[in-house]
C-alpha cells in the first residue's frame, strides 16, 4: 500500500471514529485533569436540543451545547450558569466548573467520552451514567416549599406546601396564605413532565401574600421534576431551571 493511500485510509478512519462518539443522555464525571473526583458529579447533553445541564458536584449547572457538524469532534458549551447554593465541599465544584470552561473538544475512550482542550488534552473523562426509574409516583404526598427561585422561603402566615394526589392528578396546598386547588398533567412518553392545570385559590388577604404570589407564578413555570439524591423534589421551568424546591413533609400534615 502507497503512503498516499495509507494516509487516505487513516484520515478516513479518523474521521469516522469521530462520528461515532455520541454524547447524547447523561454521563457521570470520574476524573477531572486526571484526578478522580467525589460528590457524583454528572453531565447530561441533550444534543437535539442543543442544552446542557447535570450537577458539578453541589449545585446544579445548565447551559447551551453546540457540536460542529463540519468537524465532528470539536464542542463548544454557552452560557453555562449553576445555582449558587453552599456546601461543605466546593473543591469539587470549582474543579469542574473550570474544567468545563477550558473544553472545546470530545473523543471515545475505553469506557466513556472524554472532553478536551483546544490542543486536545483531556480535562474530564466521563462514564455513562445509568438512567434511574423516574415515576410520577415519586411526587405522591405532601411537600413543603422551601424555595422559590433559589430563595429560602420566609414563613409570615402559613407554611406553603403541595400535596400531590397522582390517582387523581390533583394538587392542594397552600401557597402562603390561601389554599390552592388544581390539576396536573405531563407529557405522553415523557416520564418526567410536570405541568400544572389552571389553580383555583381561596381570596384571604394576608402577611404571606408576597411568598404566595411568587409561589403561583413559579407553578406557572413548571415544566419537569427531579427526585434529588437527598430526597427533595425540584420543579423545573422549560429550560432545566429550578424554580421551586421542595421538601417532603415528614411531620403533622398541613392539610389538616
Amino acid at each position: 500500500m502507497s503512503v498516499a493511500v495509507f494516509a487516505a485510509v487513516m484520515l478516513s478512519s479518523c474521521g469516522t471514529a469521530s462520528k461515532s462518539v455520541d454524547i447524547s443522555g447523561e454521563w457521570n464525571v470520574v476524573s477531572v485533569e486526571g484526578h478522580e473526583v467525589a460528590g457524583n458529579p454528572y453531565i447530561g447533553f441533550n444534543v437535539e436540543e442543543g442544552r446542557l445541564y447535570g450537577n458539578a458536584g453541589c449545585n446544579r449547572i445548565m447551559g447551551g451545547v453546540e457540536l460542529d457538524s463540519i468537524n465532528p469532534g470539536k464542542i463548544g458549551f454557552t452560557g453555562v450558569a449553576s445555582t449558587r447554593m453552599m456546601c461543605p465541599d466546593m473543591e469539587t465544584e470549582q474543579k469542574v466548573l473550570e474544567a468545563l470552561n477550558e473544553v472545546a473538544g470530545y473523543q471515545a475512550s475505553a469506557t466513556g467520552v472524554e472532553l478536551t482542550d483546544k490542543d486536545g488534552k483531556v480535562l474530564i473523562s466521563l462514564e455513562k451514567r445509568e438512567a434511574s426509574a423516574v415515576s410520577v409516583n415519586d411526587i405522591n404526598g405532601e411537600w413543603i416549599i422551601s424555595k422559590v427561585d433559589g430563595v429560602v422561603v420566609e414563613v409570615a402566615d402559613k407554611t406553603p406546601f403541595l400535596s400531590f394526589n397522582v390517582a387523581d392528578n390533583a394538587v392542594h396546598g397552600n401557597g402562603g396564605c390561601n389554599i390552592i386547588n388544581g390539576s396536573f398533567s405531563q407529557e405522553e412518553g415523557n416520564a418526567s413532565s410536570l405541568k400544572f392545570g389552571q389553580m383555583i385559590s381561596t381570596m384571604m388577604a394576608g402577611p404571606g401574600m408576597e411568598t404566595e404570589g411568587k409561589v403561583l407564578e413559579a407553578m406557572n413555570k413548571v415544566a419537569s421534576f427531579v427526585v434529588n439524591e437527598d430526597g427533595t423534589l425540584s420543579l423545573m421551568d422549560a429550560g432545566n431551571n429550578e424554580v421551586l424546591l421542595l421538601v417532603k413533609n415528614t411531620g403533622k400534615t398541613l392539610s389538616e
